[in-house]
């Protein structure tokens, strides 16, 4: 007879003799292989997306145009990554100590995988010129049900596995964390979907604890996979992680505040005015409708504005916005200063449309960069009363570009133009392009002689440059300049400057060992920095000088 004190074991099955059942296998071996799959898949996206310095403010660029091959690869990887998530899940739930909550947790997760392909595949066009309507809500559900999901996995788990339990939860806490923050980064740049830059930092803390939980269905290591046993003391039985305790938590706290802030204190110097100018409600994005493309602009109207405004159209460079070359120009002041409106308009895709594109650089089918601005003039000559003998376009590099063509283009409208480190040439590099003034339009031309992105003597860098000599002389013949020049040195800017016709006037500023930027007046000036000046009020007092020019070219 057995003894009395002792307790007689019910055979296990054989399934579990033999090992963890077939399905809680299979789903650990899921777990490992997610982040595998996560990572192709990021990988294909960022190999096919507009990718750029720029990517926090136009965040939709990191899911890219798909032609229709890539769509197929991709969609055929989002159901093998969606499978593989859902059986991970499922083998979850065999081994959840409470059932209930590890159902509720696993259709939580199935939402934020269905929602997570919505994001990659609810493109508004295959060239990505709009925002999507539905792209923004699906991200939202993303970073919602991801975090959701990971603290109702760490309650359904119970005693069953402490550590998995708390490294869920923690998990979800930094899924939160990460979701505020890069979504008020990319908010703060300017994105008219912010929520789309968190979305793939979190999935991937989500990839990582698909790994874990793999390791756990799998018995690995020790630590995850069994619960403390009974016979151990109390104080073992709490979980492998423990608290910090409170002085360490504010401690930690204090830190993090710290850092943040530290982190912050650059951008908020450098972006101040911008943000303001925001908070005001004095910078709006408007949308306006040019074929069958929706295209958005900033525009900011000062606090004072003029009876009859100058209007200022300031481009930003390539893969930019409109939040960049606003923040980074300080054109807001100078609009403060005059009484004008700043026009901030956003490119598509990776920019604008401008001389010397080619197939695979700057043409958007479908998107006239052109008629964008002249419907832009159109609307704020009817809503504002602007002065459309003052209407006026600068930009920074490939905006520089654009500036050239619109003044060709919208010679009739434009009064001056004022490109900052740009260019004007065909595709192969010759100044000879299409440009038939209607108007003298007149042009100041700035441009640094240590320049590498567009060489001031012209090149080939990635596209081919024409000399800056050549573009000007291009000009000077459109509005027939006389032969004389003018010439004035400023620091380590030597002006250039013919009169033209109907008192418009040429003129190019050469900053000796400038680069490839917006020069701006830093606080603390360096004789040592040649673009330490104040290109926007230079560019301000020109345009302020030259109205439109009341006859024929």
């Amino acid at each position: 007879m057995p003894d009395a004190n002792t307790t007689e074991r019910t055979p296990e099955p054989a399934a579990r003799k033999s090992g963890r059942p077939r399905l809680v296998r299979a789903a650990g071996v899921a777990g490992l292989l997610v982040p595998v799959a996560w990572a192709a898949i990021v990988a294909l996206e960022l190999s096919q997306g507009q990718v750029s310095h720029s990517l926090v403010s136009r965040p939709e660029r990191l899911f890219g145009a798909l032609d229709s091959r890539w769509f197929a690869v991709l969609l055929a990887a989002g159901v093998a990554l969606l499978v593989l998530q859902l059986l991970l899940v499922g083998g979850v739930l065999l081994r959840a100590e409470r059932r209930r909550v590890a159902r509720v947790a696993f259709a939580v997760a199935a939402v934020a995988a269905a929602a997570r392909y919505g994001v990659s595949l609810l493109a508004p066009d295959p060239h990505l010129y709009g925002v999507s309507q539905a792209r923004g809500p699906a991200a939202l559900a993303v970073l919602a049900c991801l975090p959701a999901a990971l603290i109702l996995v760490a309650a359904a788990l119970g005693g069953r596995s402490r550590t998995l339990a708390w490294l869920s939860a923690l998990l979800a806490v930094a899924m939160v964390w990460m979701a505020a923050d890069w979504t008020i980064w990319s908010l703060r740049s300017g994105a008219l979907q912010p929520q789309l830059w968190a979305v793939e930092p979190v999935e991937g803390l989500a990839a990582a604890w698909c790994a874990l939980a793999g390791l756990w269905l799998l018995g690995l290591p020790e630590s995850l996979r069994s619960r403390p046993k009974p016979g151990l003391p109390p104080s073992l039985r709490l979980a492998v992680i423990p608290g910090p305790g409170r002085k360490a938590s504010f401690a930690l706290a204090v830190v993090a505040a710290a850092g943040l802030v530290g982190v912050s204190a650059p951008f908020l110097r450098d972006y101040e005015p911008t943000i303001v100018s925001q908070l005001t409600g004095r910078t709006q994005v408007e949308t306006i409708r040019v074929g069958d493309i929706d295209r958005t602009y900033r525009v900011y109207r000062p606090a004072q504005t003029a009876a009859h405004p100058g209007l200022v159209f300031v481009l930003h460079g390539v893969f930019g916005d409109g939040f960049i070359i606003e923040a980074n120009s300080g054109f807001d002041a100078q609009a403060d200063r005059l009484g004008w409106i700043a026009v901030y308009p956003d490119g598509v895709a990776d920019g604008w449309d401008a001389f010397g594109s080619g197939p695979t650089w700057g043409q958007h089918p479908g998107a006239d960069d052109v008629a964008f601005i002249s419907a832009t003039i159109d609307r704020l000559e009817a809503t504002d009363a602007v002065d459309p003998d003052r209407v006026y376009v600068t930009g920074l590099s490939r905006g520089a570009m654009m500036t050239y063509k619109l003044g060709c283009e919208l010679s009739d409208r434009i009064a001056a133009i004022a490109p900052v480190s740009g260019n004007m040439a065909t595709a192969d590099g010759s100044v000879d392009v299409p440009c038939n003034l209607d108007r003298p339009v007149s042009v100041l031309a700035i441009h640094g002689t240590a320049d590498g992105t567009i060489p001031i003597a012209g090149g080939t860098v990635g596209i081919t440059f024409s000399p800056l000599v050549d573009v000007i002389a291009r000009w000077r013949a459109l509005d027939s300049c006389a032969g004389a020049q003018t010439v004035t040195v400023d620091g380590a800017s030597t002006a250039t400057s013919w009169a033209c016709q109907g008192g418009s006037t040429v003129a190019m500023r050469v900053v000796d060992g400038g680069w490839h930027t917006w020069p701006v007046r830093s606080s603390s000036p360096t004789p040592s920095n040649p673009d330490d000046f104040d290109a926007s009020r230079l560019i301000a007092d020109f345009f302020v000088a030259h109205p439109r020019v009341a006859g024929g070219g």
